[in-house]
Protein backbone atom coordinates (compact mmCIF):
# COMPACT_ATOMS: atom_id res chain seq x y z
CA UNK A 1 0.00 0.00 0.00
CA UNK A 2 1.35 3.50 -0.65
CA UNK A 3 1.89 6.06 1.91
CA UNK A 4 -0.52 8.87 2.00
CA UNK A 5 2.36 11.18 0.42
CA UNK A 6 2.75 9.74 -2.59
CA UNK A 7 -0.74 9.39 -2.86
CA UNK A 8 -1.48 13.04 -2.50
CA UNK A 9 1.29 13.99 -4.77
CA UNK A 10 0.10 10.82 -7.58
CA UNK A 11 -3.57 13.07 -7.28
CA UNK A 12 -1.78 16.48 -7.76
CA UNK A 13 0.00 15.42 -10.52
CA UNK A 14 -3.17 14.26 -12.05
CA UNK A 15 -5.39 16.84 -11.48
CA UNK A 16 -2.56 19.25 -12.77
CA UNK A 17 -2.19 17.04 -16.09
CA UNK A 18 -6.26 17.65 -16.04
CA UNK A 19 -6.19 21.40 -15.95
CA UNK A 20 -2.85 21.24 -18.57
CA UNK A 21 -6.20 19.08 -21.21
CA UNK A 22 -8.44 21.72 -20.28
CA UNK A 23 -6.14 24.48 -21.11
CA UNK A 24 -4.86 22.65 -24.62
CA UNK A 25 -8.70 22.34 -25.26
CA UNK A 26 -9.42 25.76 -24.63
CA UNK A 27 -6.96 26.90 -27.39
CA UNK A 28 -7.93 23.58 -29.82
CA UNK A 29 -11.47 25.21 -30.02
CA UNK A 30 -10.01 28.66 -31.45
CA UNK A 31 -8.34 26.83 -34.20
CA UNK A 32 -9.63 25.91 -37.81
CA UNK A 33 -11.57 23.32 -38.74
CA UNK A 34 -8.67 20.89 -39.86
CA UNK A 35 -6.53 21.65 -36.87
CA UNK A 36 -9.44 21.13 -34.32
CA UNK A 37 -10.52 18.03 -35.76
CA UNK A 38 -7.25 16.52 -35.91
CA UNK A 39 -6.40 17.16 -32.05
CA UNK A 40 -9.62 17.45 -30.44
CA UNK A 41 -10.57 13.51 -30.45
CA UNK A 42 -6.60 12.65 -28.84
CA UNK A 43 -7.07 15.45 -26.24
CA UNK A 44 -10.77 13.98 -25.04
CA UNK A 45 -9.07 10.01 -25.28
CA UNK A 46 -6.65 11.47 -22.73
CA UNK A 47 -8.95 13.17 -20.87
CA UNK A 48 -11.41 10.65 -20.73
CA UNK A 49 -8.49 7.92 -19.61
CA UNK A 50 -7.05 10.43 -17.15
CA UNK A 51 -10.67 10.88 -15.14
CA UNK A 52 -12.04 7.73 -16.10
CA UNK A 53 -9.53 5.52 -15.65
CA UNK A 54 -6.60 6.81 -13.50
CA UNK A 55 -8.44 9.09 -11.26
CA UNK A 56 -11.39 6.55 -10.76
CA UNK A 57 -9.34 3.42 -9.83
CA UNK A 58 -6.95 5.67 -7.65
CA UNK A 59 -10.61 7.42 -5.80
CA UNK A 60 -12.01 3.97 -5.70
CA UNK A 61 -8.62 2.36 -4.04
CA UNK A 62 -8.26 5.14 -1.55
CA UNK A 63 -12.21 6.78 -1.06
CA UNK A 64 -10.62 9.34 1.57
CA UNK A 65 -8.45 11.03 -1.29
CA UNK A 66 -11.46 11.86 -3.77
CA UNK A 67 -12.92 14.20 -0.78
CA UNK A 68 -9.31 15.89 -0.26
CA UNK A 69 -10.63 19.61 -1.61
CA UNK A 70 -13.87 19.19 0.19
CA UNK A 71 -12.51 19.43 3.64
CA UNK A 72 -10.29 16.35 3.57
CA UNK A 73 -8.59 14.99 7.18
CA UNK A 74 -6.01 13.31 5.38
CA UNK A 75 -6.86 9.66 5.82
CA UNK A 76 -6.78 7.48 3.30
CA UNK A 77 -8.81 3.96 4.16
Amino acid sequence: MMDEARIAQIRSLLLEAADAIDRANAIVSTLDSHDRAMLSSPLDEISSGLHFELLQKLYLRYPGLAEEGEGWNGVLM
